[in-house]
């Protein structure tokens, strides 16, 4: 057995491959943007085969660059990448030796759904979970069937379009033609494997993310399928165990790659999942905290954890162990928005620093007062999950002056985003009261300014692990897991909390009170029914 795991994490605004050794350490990373069409009807959709062709790529890249590969050689690919984990630009090589590769994990972003034909041929674009034009097919579930009992069966709040199940039912009435002609209702994940291996299987997490799959059987929901959506099962996947493992991907791939294609590929989970895994989170004594795209906190539980307003979600990770928690739509999209469409201003100001313009939102973060003086951003762009579930929710500004600049602008919308995650937080503590550590994951690990946010909105230490990519880990840890390599209870040297962020005394107090505002605005605008 080689000494390396490579993870394949499959984002909804990048793909990443990251290499680590057997103590949990980076050793390398590489990614690739790719584009979401998005239109003002709640289209929300990627290229499957764009996905599909930047994955082979960032492998290929982060092997290439690491010396792994069949060859052995140090070479340089097309994506942002860097040894060591060093953030710097393509090009940079480290060889850790020829065929020193042990296997290869998948994390995956969750709900998305595809129609494919027999021969596995895309006849949709891939809906991503921020697709929202599935809305009254939601509100006819909600209207026609008891939602508390699916509730139970799914762990999915099905009255919502963020589940495929809404989204099958929007092809079955839009499009009836490729309704019918669709073999398969896919995830993104599903594709891949096709592509390489010819077969139709998915995991646990993936599939009972989907709306339609029983978290108690461990089957796809007969009644779902067939009540509700009118279709048989041999039109879903296969769903196998997280430690399901594949070799011998076909031959096309094997120049594309770079790798023997004996290596073992292990089908891994949900990025939120692997999140979980990947920054030590195991048992009920700690919730992770992640801030990518989206948002989220989760905990890991021994039997379904389901709450009677259905705030939250349950998913299933493996045969005994869930994985629940609360998602927010509105994470990392709200800077990325900022960044794309004022980038001209946020150039300039970045290129005056010497800094990027992600660097420049945290230093005009630091330079304002907590709760912005007075601004409230909530930022519902893209509608919201957690725990209000509204779909039809947009973001606006409140209590804007002459007096607020653009930097006030950038902290009140980080400031937004964590009272929209510590919305969730009170759920998941009213619901289980034994998690004592937060752990935190994501793209927000890297803004000093976001973390203490955290810290005092939340009135807790946070705890950043020593790898900051936790989702990667988690889908390299669970292929050592696998592959004999490590075992369940292993705590990797780079899941352990390189720092811990303490709440600055004073700053919760003024924080809740803005919380509080921002909560009345949402209800004064959005009235609940």
């Amino acid at each position: 057995m080689g000494d390396y795991f490579l993870s394949l994490d499959i984002g909804t605004s990048s793909v990443r491959a990251a290499l680590f050794n057997q103590d949990g350490l980076q050793k390398n990373i590489c990614d690739m943007e790719y584009g979401l069409t998005s239109t003002a009807d709640g289209r929300a959709e990627m290229d499957a085969d764009l996905v599909l062709e930047s994955a082979l790529k960032v492998i290929r890249a982060c092997v290439d660059q690491s010396g792994i590969g069949r060859s052995g050689a140090v070479g340089s690919s097309e994506c942002n990448s860097g040894c060591n984990g060093g953030g710097s630009k393509q090009g940079k090589g480290c060889s850790l030796g020829r065929n020193s590769l042990a296997g290869i994990g998948i994390s995956c972003h969750m709900h998305s759904l595809m129609l494919v034909d027999h021969g596995g041929k895309p006849l949709t674009p891939l809906m991503t979970w921020a697709d929202n034009r599935a809305s009254e097919q939601a509100e006819y579930i909600s209207s026609h069937y008891d939602v508390g009992d699916l509730y139970n069966r799914t762990g999915c709040r099905v009255q919502h379009p963020l589940y495929p199940v809404s989204k099958i039912l929007w092809y079955k009435k839009t499009e009836p033609d490729l309704f019918n002609k669709a073999a398969k209702f896919i995830t993104i994940k599903e594709y891949l494997i096709f592509k390489l291996y010819g077969v139709f299987v998915v995991d646990y997490t993936l599939a009972s993310c989907q709306g339609c799959y029983n978290i108690h059987t461990q089957k796809w929901d007969d009644m779902i399928l067939h009540d509700i959506l009118g279709v048989s099962k041999d039109r879903f996947s296969d769903v196998v165990e997280c430690t399901h493992t594949f070799r011998n991907f076909k031959k096309e791939y094997e120049e594309l790659l770079g790798i023997s294609r004996d290596t073992p590929l292990v089908i891994g989970s949900g990025d939120g999942i692997m999140a979980n895994l990947g920054c030590g989170v195991r048992d009920d004594t700690s919730f992770s905290s992640t801030i990518g795209t989206s948002g989220a906190i989760r905990t890991s539980v021994s039997s379904p954890l389901l709450d009677g307003a259905q705030r939250t979600w349950c998913y299933s990770f493996t045969r005994d162990t869930w994985v629940a928690g609360g998602a927010i739509n509105n994470g990392g999209i709200i800077l990325r928005w900022l960044r794309e469409e004022f980038r001209k201003q946020f150039e300039f100001d970045a290129k005056q620093k010497d800094m990027s313009i992600y660097g420049i939102f945290d230093s005009f973060a630091s330079e304002i007062n907590p709760g912005s003086d007075g601004l409230i951003f909530l930022p519902y762009i893209t509608g919201e999950r957690s725990p209000d579930w509204n779909a039809d929710v947009r973001g606006l500004m409140y209590g804007l002056s002459h007096f607020h600049n653009k930097k006030h602008i950038v902290r009140a919308a980080m400031e937004g985003v964590m009272f929209r995650l510590y919305s969730v937080f009170e759920v998941m503590t009213e619901l289980k009261d034994r998690a004592v550590r937060i752990m935190a994951n994501g793209g927000y690990t890297n803004s000093a300014p976001w973390l203490q946010m955290q810290a005092d909105i939340f009135g807790k230490e946070i705890l950043v692990p020593e790898v900051q990519e936790a989702s990667a880990l988690g889908a390299a840890f669970l292929t050592m897991i696998t592959l004999g390599a490590a075992t369940p209870d292993t705590i990797l040297k780079g899941m352990q909390p390189k720092s811990i962020v303490k709440p600055i005394a004073g700053n919760h107090e003024i924080y809740l009170k803005a919380y509080e505002l921002s909560k009345q605005i949402y209800n004064s605008v959005y009235p609940r029914e």
